[in-house]
């Protein structure tokens, strides 16, 4: 409760100086390159392509590089369909089992002042691009990150996904307003090139290079900024097993990055990030997987009374739906959690208001609890096991 309060607390702090700059400032395009990984992606990756064809952006400011990362499927022969297009390079390459490979492949070729990546089965609103040149603008920005959204979700799993990615546009912001932002997500981030120049290309960093490069840029004090208005829409995982080894490869990613890292936690010279954000990252992480064995006991308890009672006095025919609040029993815990689904509604709306969507409240809120109670423990259980045995989680 306390770190939700202090992330609304953030979310509303006005920073007074960067209004006053970006109501004096005029756009100015800086070039720019960006890199979409595939692999076996043919499905998606033409919609991605034609959003960045689209983008408001000057065409002699734009490259698009598509790396054929060793796709075993029918993705480059899509790919041919653009190899006239003046603003797109193709490459293909074998793959070597992580995309920080690709990536850095492309980097090699690149001379261009921003870089940014979009992953293949993402694509982006047609002012994202034009959006960033805002915070560019100040020279200090190293990077900066869009809203992502799930894009058409039709079933459970990716109704539930949308309403935790909205919840997360929530924290992105309030992470943004005291510059401790720690994951440079694959979709649509951009980075000034001298950031690779200077601190090196991407690290495999345990499957999660998207993570790595945001703490690396952090523990240098480079400022990574996020605009709402540059949106990105993902697809999800539709299954439960892809979802959790999903999952699975992003938190144990965030453990063992912390782990490489763990000379940042605690630090004053790393502010909030340090001494708040990272190390309740990693508590709520543990806390999860300590607490969920009581959880279900406390879910379980009632249910097993109840059906003591009901198999020796039998099931009463005789229903009665008043309800005496005199005799009903509230506890502390009741309290608390009454409190916390208000604060996750609030983010909620608040979320989904950065991005101007005007369903605030949907079924998909009941979806990302049910979710958060039953399922998401297995990965966190999981994820922990594995990174303390050092036992990674293969890409896909």
């Amino acid at each position: 409760m306390y770190f939700q309060i202090f992330l609304l607390v953030s979310f509303f702090e006005k920073n007074e100086s960067q209004l006053e700059q970006k109501k004096e400032q005029t756009i100015t395009y800086l070039s720019a390159t960006v890199i979409v990984p595939c692999f076996n992606e043919e499905a998606t990756v033409g919609r991605t392509i034609e959003s960045l064809l689209q983008l408001e952006y000057p065409d002699d400011k734009l490259t698009i590089m598509v790396i054929d990362d060793g796709s075993t499927d029918n993705t480059w022969n899509v790919l041919q369909q653009y190899v006239q297009e003046p603003r797109i390079t193709l490459f293909q390459k074998e793959n070597e089992g992580s995309k920080f490979a690709a990536l850095n492949f492309a980097l090699k070729k690149i001379n261009t002042e921003l870089v940014g990546v979009l992953d293949a089965d993402s694509w982006v609103s047609i002012d994202a691009l034009k959006n960033y040149m805002e915070f560019f603008a100040d020279p200090e920005v190293m990077a900066t990150i869009p809203s992502m959204v799930i894009a058409e979700p039709d079933s459970f799993l990716r109704r539930a996904q949308k309403a935790e990615y909205d919840i997360g546009l929530f924290a992105r912001k309030s992470f943004a307003q005291i510059n401790a932002i720690y994951i440079t997500p694959g979709p649509f981030s951009f980075f000034r090139k001298e950031v690779f120049d200077t601190l090196g290309p991407y690290k495999e960093a345990h499957h999660t290079e998207d993570a790595e490069i945001a703490l690396r840029m952090q523990k240098n004090h480079y400022k990574i900024a996020y605009s709402e208005k540059s949106v990105v829409y993902t697809v999800g995982p539709k299954k439960l097993r892809p979802l959790i080894k999903q999952r699975v490869r992003w938190i144990y990613g965030f453990l063992r990055n912390m782990f490489d890292y763990k000379d940042m936690l605690f630090k004053k010279e790393y502010k909030s990030l340090g001494m708040i954000i990272l190390p309740l990252g990693i508590f709520r992480v543990f806390i999860t997987v300590i607490l969920f064995p009581l959880s279900m006991w406390l879910l379980v308890l009632p249910l097993w009374r109840w059906f003591e009672k009901l198999s020796v006095v039998g099931l009463s025919t005789r229903w009665s739906w008043g309800i005496d609040w005199f005799f009903v029993n509230v506890t502390q815990l009741q309290i608390f959690t009454i409190i916390g689904i208000i604060l996750s509604v609030m983010t909620l709306w608040l979320g989904r208001e950065l991005v101007g969507d005007k369903r605030k409240f949907t079924i998909d809120v009941v979806y990302m609890f049910f979710m958060y109670t039953f399922i998401a423990p297995l990965w966190l259980i999981k994820s922990s096991y594995n990174a303390i045995l050092s036992k990674k989680e293969s890409w896909r």
